[in-house]
């Protein structure tokens, strides 16, 4: 790989969205060397996956979906309050709009390295998540979204195969797109499947688990650690992102606390290991909320004899 793709990505956000510019630098500022690798990575695959007008096609839906953020979270500091309270809301007004929920992917894919908070988190799941687990781990993402996190585990861990399970057809539909881009295809799995209803697998059948920003999508996050706990092996760790007084047009349920995120996994029988909160440098002037995000690896305590 080249270096071609990123100079490509930043001609065009300089050309077509300067006011841009100054964020992705800041993330490529807080680790130069990293930020290279991953995003030339992603970017390749979404050429792949996208065809030739991809760099281009992604930063506009990236571009959309950070001004959908922003002004959603201005509508949060004015109101108190996200949005919508239900999936069903969420559902009817935005993940059963087929072109919108494509175009919301692919945003949110370029997010996990563009965002420099964002990063830190990717940083976070390389150095201190993947590197835990075996040469050969049963992995099994739950709503994996655009497929970025689980694609990016297959690519360092060659022998790691993936299960992948989401409610929503785009995101199938992507994450198999980016599988096969990264040519790990052969190793993942994904179905159209509620996240919440996976009481049909077998418990202790997972040597990791990946879930990345699902949490604040849900009315009742605490059930999801349930499902976590469920699938694990005794000892085995899980990777799982939350957004707290992060506002956007699918947010749902409101984290106030890192500790909340912690109490929920404590609740379902899950043993924090470690917790990284990260939130964007620039905020609005005298905010209220400060949106964070919060990235923990939960360890399902081993059996005892």
């Amino acid at each position: 790989m080249s270096n071609g793709n990123i100079q490509r990505m930043l001609d065009y956000v300089d050309s077509q969205y300067p006011q841009f510019t100054q964020g992705i630098k800041e993330s490529i500022a807080n680790a130069p060397e990293q930020f290279d690798s991953i995003a030339n990575q992603y970017l390749t695959w979404a050429l792949i996956a996208r065809g030739e007008n991809a760099i281009e096609k992604s930063i506009d839906a990236y571009v959309q979906f950070t001004m959908d953020v922003n002004f959603a979270q201005a509508r949060y500091e004015a109101s108190g309050h996200y949005e919508n309270k239900s999936f069903e809301e969420v559902y009817k007004n935005h993940y059963s709009q087929r072109s919108e929920m494509d175009d919301y992917l692919w945003g949110v894919y370029l997010t996990n390295f563009l965002w420099a908070h964002h990063l830190e988190i990717c940083l976070f799941f390389e150095n201190r998540f993947l590197s835990r687990l075996s040469s050969q781990p049963s992995i099994i993402e739950i709503a994996p979204g655009h497929g970025g996190w689980g694609v990016w585990a297959l690519h360092k861990l060659t022998d790691a195969r993936l299960e992948g399970y989401d409610i929503s057809p785009s995101s199938i539909d992507i994450a198999s797109s980016v599988a096969k881009a990264a040519g790990v295809d052969a190793r993942t799995s994904y179905q159209e499947r509620d996240a919440l209803d996976l009481k049909s697998l077998d418990e202790n059948i997972a040597d990791a688990v990946i879930c990345s920003f699902l949490l604040e999508h849900l009315e009742e996050p605490t059930k999801l650690f349930a499902v976590v706990n469920q699938v694990l092996k005794p000892g085995a760790v899980a990777f799982i992102t939350g957004a707290l007084t992060a506002a956007q047009v699918d947010h749902i349920y409101e984290i106030h606390h890192e500790s909340e995120m912690m109490a929920m996994a404590e609740s379902q029988g899950l043993r924090v290991l470690e917790t990284l909160s990260t939130n964007p440098k620039r905020l609005f002037p005298k905010a209220k909320f400060v949106p964070r995000s919060m990235a923990m690896l939960v360890q399902k305590p081993r059996l005892v004899k």
